[in-house]
């Protein structure tokens, strides 16, 4: 074998070398002569990686003339070492240790046996790790004339630990911090001697023995046949047998460049965020450094990348940052499947360059995707789903090399809202009809099964079903080697959610206080209240595939519930009905509210899941639609609305509203109850409504066609026994129930008369008619016996007075009453013959008949006189002058004795004042009849008609008068005048 040996001489370096203890992977202390790195064989290498210009800092550089001088590694790849003989560490003119560094202990750790040493126990002539034994060295320095390692056996360090040594010597296997980190174990070889035959005085590492450490020595440290280290080498020379290698772990400072974490796993769409810190031995972070952060991702395809932000752009696979505070983050992404490799390093004045350790870096196919997802579905209705490969979530684009027949397992549902345990659900999801566990082929193209199964769940709630692969489809022939190999070869997996929700909600178990079945098709009255049970149920198939409404019938009560929707930890929802009443019959009629319930939450349910309302109530009559709903949606779906019909409802009573306004007001009654003569007009109303049971007018009663639909009233008038109807004049009732009924006011259905009435007067004065009642009552019943709330039958807050028929029929309602009377106006004359200048006046009387004779009216303060012209009217019979204004002249005065044209009477009296003729001129006689004109008006309008009488006549149409006389005259045969002081025709 031909050894090439290169020989330079050394030189002071041009530039100034940082003061180091391991500046690279080899090197040797700066000012030593002899110093030599010698490859003895044609394999083994040193490696610094990412690294292309590598130096090995030794004046002789000596290896095998077949191994091409590619000795030097950047991970990737061997070339030729850069033979730098300035390259140099710190020289520390290392001495041989003495016995009061070392002490005189001598100690024999033993075959198989596990010893330890620490800080207190530190010094030893000679220690011995016997065959397979293994001695675990805690944190401080440790001082050895003579260390040996038997074959198999094991050295562990707890914390950071530095060992001074003369000889060292492993043989066969050994493990020296293999599972620690390089930093943590740092050797000091104090010998001097060069001899590679004298294996006491070497530093001898034998084979195959993996290390992390860095070691110092000022002799000779020997690497034996396939002997590893990762650390680096500071020594006069170096000897590496076959295959021996060192992976340089930057230098040895008091500070690391740390990866955290140094392993993880993720989806190739998801991004890794990775620390890098520079830390003291202790491990703190070192805020006071900053510097330039060189990371170096490798793996067989190069697709990995660096961003500085988690969505910021990403780079790669190389990136160079700034370091600062002794801290940077960075994200980490890898668009393949495989293990990306991390390393990075870290260059500062403070501490030089630092290396990290490895990290590892796997990335996934993100698994199966599901399409929709979650698949919203209806309890019962069964759904496909298909199925996808993808990388990851961000990345909508399947696997386009995932193809053809997969095997892929159906596992166990996982039941989320509510949560059962395993075996605890009421209902299972089926898969292809199967509700086990089982295994599918199923046919992939471009990453795609479309419609891949189909899936069907009789229940409600929320619940994932995993699947897997239970084969990949490759051979582990097609796949890369390493680490990558693993992640392409995992098993793709995901889990389907589904959500799913009721069809609808059946009403069912209706029931009011009549059976429509068996009761003319009755439910209940209006208002009254009735129960619906709402029912959670499944979809069938010829059921709606949309969002409709749902037309039910008894026949859904039987279907099979939703059993899971009740669960307490069920998805949240509550039940309910829609307010509005949609109209059936009759057919043009008003909706209506639906009052007498709150929602339910899903878990008021009963034992067999429905939720009953039970105090129900519809404020109108007629039949109609009732919808069932939840309050908003159910795992983001609305849940089809249900509708049935229910009902009939038909009118609980009918009210009676109603107003008689008395010809003369309770202002202007001395008794303030108000009155009316016979004859004068007076306003009334009454309006009759279909009613509900809380007294509310129903809309829809008027609307019904049918020919006993709605009830036909009459109205009367009583007076005790008697019978008034025949003397009172008033609107008058159509004769049919059809005519009868309108559209009233807020669409209320009612019966209504509103106008002028008068009670008239007959042949002969009668009366008094003190209340007087009218009433109105029903004709011909409609079909349900609808009829008033009687006060004597129950007093209940809207009852009506009973008011029996005259003729005979039902009884009826009253709607008012009043006093009426028969009322005449009389004025009183006068006879003055002595003093024919004195004032005299004319007394006036409103008067009532009471049954035998006529009296004055005392409760009348409303009657007006007056002597405006046209309804006041003289007369003049004699007169001794033409000249009208030496006439007599008549005035009315009020309480302050001024002149008024109008006044009322009060309590029934009043007096004109009638002003004498004038006696200037000599004697002047008269003679005058004057007259009250109630049927003309006066110049408010008002004509007092009811008051006439028939003071010569037998119509009682005659206006009041009275004859005044000042003085005496004589003519044929004297006429005496009604009006005539004390003097009548009637013989009253």
């Amino acid at each position: 074998m031909i050894r090439i040996i290169f020989l330079m001489f050394v030189f002071t370096p041009f530039f100034v070398m940082s003061a180091t203890l391991f500046p690279g992977p080899a090197q040797s202390p700066k000012g030593m002569t002899q110093t030599l790195i010698d490859f003895r064989s044609n394999s083994g290498f040193v490696e610094w990686y990412g690294k292309r210009d590598i130096r090995l800092g030794f004046e002789s550089f000596d290896y095998q003339l077949d191994g091409l001088g590619h000795y030097c590694s950047d991970g990737r790849m061997l070339f030729a070492c850069n033979h730098d003989p300035n390259f140099r560490a710190i020289n520390l003119n290392l001495d041989y240790l003495k016995t009061s560094d070392y002490g005189s202990k001598i100690n024999d750790c033993g075959s198989q046996n596990s010893c330890n040493l620490g800080p207190s126990d530190n010094r030893y002539k000679d220690y011995k790790v016997g065959w397979q034994g293994t001695l675990t060295i805690s944190e401080g320095i440790y001082y050895f004339d003579t260390f040996t390692m038997s074959s198999g056996s094991k050295l562990i360090i707890n914390g950071k630990v530095e060992i001074h040594v003369n000889k060292f010597s492993s043989f066969g296997a050994t493990s020296i911090n293999a599972k620690g980190k390089p930093r943590d174990l740092i050797f000091y070889h104090h010998s001097q001697k060069l001899d590679i035959d004298d294996v006491a005085e070497t530093f001898s590492i034998n084979h195959p023995t993996d290390s992390k450490a860095y070691i110092y020595s000022s002799g000779l440290v020997f690497f034996q046949a396939n002997a590893e280290l990762h650390g680096s080498v500071t020594a006069r020379q170096i000897h590496m047998n076959d295959n021996a290698k060192i992976f340089y772990t930057g230098e040895y400072y008091n500070y690391e460049l740390q990866i955290d974490p140094l392993q993880a796993n993720s989806n190739t769409c998801s991004r890794i965020p990775i620390t890098f810190k520079v830390t003291n031995d202790k491990g703190e972070q070192q805020t006071d450094i900053s510097g330039s952060l060189t990371v170096k991702a490798t793996n067989h395809l190069d697709t990995a990348c660096w961003a500085t932000s988690e969505n910021g752009n990403c780079i790669g696979p190389d990136k160079s940052v700034t370091l600062t505070a002794g801290s940077t983050e960075l994200w980490l992404q890898n668009k393949a499947i495989g293990t990306v490799n991390v390393e990075a390093t870290f260059n500062a004045s403070d501490t030089g360059e630092l290396t990290s350790e490895q990290g590892n870096y796997t990335f996934n196919a993100g698994g199966f995707r599901f399409s929709p997802s979650p698949l919203k579905m209806v309890g019962g209705k069964p759904e496909k789903l298909s199925i996808e490969a993808v990388y990851g979530d961000c990345d909508p684009t399947p696997i386009p090399d995932y193809e053809g027949t997969k095997t892929l397992k159906f596992g166990e549902a996982s039941y989320l809202q509510p949560a059962y345990l395993s075996g605890g659900a009421p209902k299972k999801p089926t898969i292809n009809g199967n509700s086990d566990e089982q295994t599918l082929n199923i046919n992939f193209v471009d990453g795609r099964a479309k419609n891949a199964v189909t899936v069907r769940y009789a229940d409600a709630g929320a619940l994932s079903i995993p699947v897997e692969e239970v084969s990949t489809g490759k051979s582990q022939a097609t796949l890369p080697s390493g680490p990558e190999n693993k992640a392409m070869s995992e098993k793709l997996q995901g889990d389907a959610v589904l959500h799913v929700r009721p069809y609808t909600l059946a009403i069912c178990d209706l029931s009011g206080k009549q059976s429509p079945a068996t009761d003319n098709g009755r439910l209940s009255k209006a208002g009254d209240a009735f129960s619906a049970s709402l029912k959670p149920v499944i979809w069938k198939s010829g059921d709606r595939n949309d969002g409709g409404i749902v037309t039910l019938d008894e026949a859904y009560c039987s279907r099979p519930i939703t059993p899971s929707f009740k669960a307490v930890d069920a998805p949240a929802a509550q039940v309910q009905f829609d307010d509005v009443a949609r109209i059936v019959t009759p057919v043009s009629g008003n909706d209506a509210t639906l009052n007498g319930f709150t929602p339910k939450t899903n878990t008021d349910a009963t034992s067999n899941g429905l939720y009953p309302f039970s105090t129900l109530n519809i404020s109108d009559v007629g039949t109609f639609k009732i919808r069932s709903q939840l309050v908003s949606k159910y795992l983001d779906m609305t849940v089809n609305p249900g509708q049935r019909d229910v009902g009939r409802f038909y009118p609980s009573h009918f009210g009676l509203s109603a107003r008689i306004n008395p010809g003369i007001e309770p202002a202007y009654d001395d008794e303030s109850k108000g009155f009316t003569y016979l004859e004068q007009p007076f306003s009334g109303n009454y309006v009759i409504h279909a009613m509900t049971t809380d007294n509310k007018p129903v809309k829809n009663y008027h609307v019904f066609s049918g020919a006993n639909d709605k009830a036909a009233f009459e109205d009367w008038a009583v007076h005790y026994a008697s019978d008034m109807t025949s003397r009172w004049e008033h609107p008058a009732l159509p004769s049919q129930a059809a005519q009868q009924w309108k559209n009233g006011a807020g669409g209320a259905s009612e019966v209504a008369i509103d106008g002028s009435m008068m009670v008239q007067k007959s042949a002969s004065p009668d009366g008094p008619f003190e209340s007087l009642r009218f009433a109105v009552g029903v004709k011909s019943p409609d079909r349900d016996g609808t009829g008033f709330t009687f006060c004597d039958e129950n007093a209940a807050a809207q009852c009506v007075e009973k008011v029996p028929d005259p003729k005979g029929g039902r009884d009826g309602a009253k709607f008012g009453r009043g006093d009426f009377l028969f009322g005449r106006m009389r004025i009183e004359g006068f006879t003055e013959t002595q003093d024919l200048t004195r004032e005299q006046t004319l007394p006036v009387t409103v008067e009532v008949f009471n049954g035998s004779h006529f009296v004055t009216n005392a409760r009348d303060n409303a009657t007006n006189i007056s002597t405006e012209a046209g309804v006041a009217q003289k007369d003049v019979l004699f007169s001794d002058t033409t000249v009208e204004a030496d006439r007599a002249q008549i005035v009315l005065k009020n309480s302050a004795n001024e002149v008024v044209q109008t006044k009322r009477v009060e309590k029934g009296t009043s007096v004109f004042h009638v002003i004498p003729p004038n006696q200037d001129k000599g004697p002047n006689r008269e003679q005058f009849r004057f007259w009250q004109k109630l049927g003309a008006p006066t110049k408010s309008g008002l004509r007092q008609t009811w008051l006439q009488y028939r003071w010569q006549g037998d119509s009682f149409n005659e206006d009041p008068s009275a004859i005044g006389t000042f003085g005496f005259y004589r003519g044929s045969d004297r006429v005496i005048f009604k009006g005539e002081k004390n003097i009548t025709l009637t013989g009253e």
